[in-house]
């Protein structure tokens, strides 16, 4: 699926769950948007079905611009990129002794 989106005089679209835009600081601050967003509400549902256009009305809304073209999702290719946009970020800086234990007799 491929969303295209209108902020101002500018376009960008959304494939495959990263933004493209002639306008380099646009595309850069969606793709920050969006990360950001998806890391503190989850992003769209993960039963969803169109998560791109849930994606793209979310950030058409924050940078007030408009969806100007939406097609139809062909795959789960952005689907599961949103995924793991989703996955937790764990920060392991050292290791942890681990001890065994002996079973009782």
């Amino acid at each position: 699926m491929s969303v295209l989106i209108r902020v101002g005089d500018r376009k960008a679209i959304l494939r495959h769950g990263i933004w493209i835009s002639a306008d380099r600081s646009l595309e850069q601050q969606l793709n920050e948007t969006t990360s950001h967003w998806i890391s503190q509400t989850g992003g769209p549902r993960i039963e969803a079905a169109d998560q791109e256009g849930i994606v793209a009305q979310e950030m058409a809304y924050r940078f007030g611009g408009t969806v100007y073209l939406k097609t139809k999702p062909k795959g789960d290719q952005s689907a599961r990129h949103f995924l793991k946009q989703r996955q937790m970020a764990l920060l392991f800086e050292g290791s942890v002794p681990l001890t065994r234990r002996k079973a009782n007799a």
